[in-house]
């Protein structure tokens, strides 16, 4: 390994660690925010709860009834009627930029931060 391999190296392993930092950032912002479970139905919100209560709740879906379960700050399809049942395989969430999608009842689990809607719009085009 020559000195130019080296440098190449170390930036590197710098650009990673910088590239690493906004996702902690976020993390660390958001670390105690309220949280709270929204269930939309063909793009429209059927349920809405503190992701700190902890019961199963059912809605409905294209296919039949979607039961989701929010238990210790999480949130899952426990159980849905689709061919592959890939929603309920997804397993549990706690992040707020993962939502769980169930395409063929058109049902999306997500969870948003209660305190602020405003904070999460990225761009406003008109």
């Amino acid at each position: 390994m020559n000195k130019a391999d080296k440098i190449f190296i170390g930036l590197i392993v710098v650009i990673s660690c910088l590239l690493y930092v906004p996702s902690l950032w976020y993390a660390y912002q958001n670390q105690g925010s309220v949280k709270e479970v929204v269930v939309s139905y063909k793009d429209k919100v059927v349920l809405q709860k503190r992701l700190s209560l902890d019961h199963v709740y059912e809605v409905k879906g294209t296919l039949g009834p979607v039961k989701v379960e929010v238990k210790d700050e999480k949130v899952r399809v426990e159980k849905e009627t689709s061919p592959y049942h890939l929603c309920s395989i997804q397993g549990w969430v706690d992040d707020v930029n993962r939502p769980i999608v169930c395409l063929p009842n058109n049902i999306v689990v997500e969870i948003r931060s209660a305190s602020d809607e405003e904070a999460d719009i990225d761009t406003v085009i008109q």
